[in-house]
């Protein structure tokens, strides 16, 4: 791969582009939109919603923040350069778990934001990688995104996509790799990655209390969230639209919560680990998500075999405390095996959807159909001929990440998402394993865990273009790259303090 980019960096076309980029940089720094989106930053930078994240005054006056500052070792200042990069990072792991929450209080365009802050993070990600001279080096997510966004583009070229229906199909499998390069170049201190990391978790605690209020409040939930033959009246949410996006999203943190708790981190992060895992597994388990439990308890499966053997006792006297602590979820699991069930599943539910995309696969099994026409809220939107000619006179939403990848972008799109899944086990397993620092082991295990945890509820969501799920993936995944190119290189990492 060096040699590769060796040789990339001398051809005239390399010079030629690294010329032109120059001169695009240089004309937009000296033009009047350049020095108003300067401006504009400049004023972002030093509003009072800024001073949230990155103001020092505001920090010393928080007695919360103060602490938990504290406790995990933060940095008081950063550099001017770095402020609007960690505003930005802030705001994407606050703003898009309440993204949907937030759409049904405000103008529906408020749900671009997220949008923007990832396309600002890329643009400054390229800005200080060009300025440092492009100091790229391979990490473990590159060769499968490659893989992945290749065949999305020969895909779209041969089934002649719509390059708008393309666009959004092929962004839907790929917007936030942006922000897990953002993770990776920023240089960021130990200290401030462990803050983003807490800070984060403090997030996903406050929405699963949210959670577990709307269960004891009884707050009525949509009758299509359940069966005629569930007597249950609430299923979970928290801020987003669907209990089995919740559940998703609770699985992964509470991945890294357990695992923090059996890598025995001392201190405030054991606090909140305990915290965390009170508040989380009951809002979990309130979702009445099927596939979510089934995935975390693959998940925690995982994370007691590796650290901690006692963790398989607890997870069998859950399984026996299940039906006592909520009788409706014993009948949510059996329900799923009922006649009523499957014959509703196989004439207007998943499993039609899923033997007319098997159809469609086998119809064209190397490439697919390509992005954005099957199965995702694109092909919903848009409408698909593959539709059409499966005879479906409606856009379904299909609910299976695995179905959907295999026949928009065939055999070679789905190894590349498989071999992506794989890589962050991977990297999760080689950081637990290589690391001493026992916060960074848990987020190791955890996005291991959480990893395979996900791609088992894939099987019957489309959690790729889920923000609030796959924003917690491609974090865990930055941080854990990050932190191994740290290890590897044997040498102290600037600002990092263990957390004791």
């Amino acid at each position: 791969m060096d040699r590769f980019l060796q040789t990339v960096e001398e051809s005239a076309t390399y010079r030629l582009l690294s010329q032109l980029n120059a001169g695009i940089w240089e004309l937009w720094q000296g033009s009047f939109i350049g020095n108003a989106f300067e401006a504009l930053g400049a004023w972002i930078r030093h509003s009072f919603l800024a001073s949230l994240f990155v103001g020092r005054a505001y920090a010393s006056r928080s007695a919360i923040a103060g602490y938990l500052r504290a406790r995990i070792g933060a940095e008081q200042e950063l550099a001017p350069s770095q402020r609007w990069e960690r505003f930005l990072l802030y705001f994407v792991v606050v703003f898009v778990p309440i993204e949907l929450w937030l759409i049904t209080k405000l103008p529906s365009e408020v749900k671009y934001l997220g949008d923007a802050a990832v396309v600002l993070l890329l643009l400054s990600t390229a800005i200080r990688l060009n300025r440092a001279g492009w100091p790229l080096r391979r990490t473990a997510a590159d060769l499968p995104v490659v893989l992945l966004f290749g065949t999305a583009v020969v895909s779209t070229l041969w089934n002649f996509v719509p390059l708008h229906i393309a666009f959004f199909g092929t962004r839907a499998y790929l917007e936030y790799y942006a922000f897990y390069l953002a993770i990776v170049y920023i240089p960021f201190a130990d200290s401030e990655r462990r803050q983003l990391l807490v800070w984060f978790l403090v997030v996903a605690g406050a929405i699963a209390l949210l959670g577990d209020a709307q269960k004891f409040l009884n707050v009525a939930t949509p009758r299509q969230w359940l069966s005629a033959a569930e007597k249950a009246t609430t299923r979970a949410y928290g801020t987003m639209d669907n209990p089995n996006t919740f559940g998703g999203f609770l699985m992964l943190t509470l991945s890294v919560l357990t695992a923090m708790l059996f890598t025995k981190v001392r201190g405030g992060l054991r606090v909140l680990a305990l915290a965390g895992i009170a508040i989380g597994l009951p809002a979990l388990l309130f979702t009445l998500s099927r596939e979510a439990l089934l995935a975390f308890g693959a998940a925690a499966l995982i994370i007691a075999v590796i650290s901690d053997r006692r963790l398989l006792l607890l997870l069998v006297v859950g399984l026996v405390l299940l039906p006592i602590v909520d009788p409706h979820l014993l009948t949510r699991f059996t329900n799923a095996f009922s006649a009523g069930y499957i014959t509703t599943s196989s004439t207007y539910g998943r499993l039609l959807f899923w033997s007319k995309g098997l159809r469609a696969f086998l119809q064209s099994p190397l490439i697919g159909w390509g992005p954005g026409r099957f199965g995702g809220s694109v092909a919903h939107i848009y409408g698909s001929p593959v539709y059409v000619m499966l005879g479906l006179g409606f856009n379904p939403i299909i609910d299976s990440q695995h179905v959907q990848t295999l026949v928009e972008l065939g055999a070679i799109g789905y190894i590349a998402y498989i071999w992506l899944g794989v890589a962050a086990v991977r990297a999760g397993l080689r950081l637990y394993r290589e690391e001493l620092d026992p916060f960074w082991r848990a987020v190791g295990l955890g996005l291991a865990a959480g990893t395979v945890g996900l791609y088992i509820q894939s099987f019957f969501a489309s959690l790729l273009e889920t923000h609030q799920v796959i924003v917690v993936f491609w974090l865990l995944f930055g941080m854990v790259v990050w932190r191994l190119r740290a290890v590897q290189q044997r040498k102290p990492v600037a600002g990092e303090e263990i957390a004791r």
